[in-house]
């Protein structure tokens, strides 16, 4: 019998749960240091919020158990309505995720899949003009 590998997902590649944990902890640092994003935050507690990023990212990446049956047009619009953000401040977002990722050396197929994703799901996002 021949035995096929497997090519490991992008989620085994970045480091897997605790690797990404490092990623969104760095992420939120460098957005909440930027006054005008971390006024989105001003009514929630962050550590509740990291959970959610973290699951899409195991959904985008490929991860071990990741809910790849979450609607998440309803439950990034749900999200995110009360919120009005702006198309400026959801591409400064992105960027502060994309630095985070280069912090740690992520690869670029997997930043490219990120950014693809962060593309994707920023019309259930964004709900104001600047």
């Amino acid at each position: 019998m021949v035995e096929v590998a497997m090519a490991p997902s992008q989620w085994e590649r970045v480091g897997g749960a605790p690797a990404v944990r490092a990623v969104l902890d760095r992420f939120y640092t460098d957005l909440l240091a930027e006054p005008r994003l971390a006024a989105y935050f001003a009514d929630a507690s962050v550590e509740s919020i990291k959970p959610h990023l973290a699951e899409v990212l195991k959904v985008v990446l490929g991860g071990p158990g990741a809910k790849t049956d979450i609607d998440l047009a309803t439950y990034l619009t749900r999200a995110h309505a009360q919120l009005a953000v702006s198309a400026e401040d959801y591409e400064r977002t992105g960027e502060i995720l994309v630095g985070a990722l280069a912090a740690f050396d992520v690869e670029e197929d997997i930043v490219a899949t990120v950014v693809n994703a962060l593309k994707a799901v920023a019309p259930y996002v964004i709900s104001a003009t600047a």
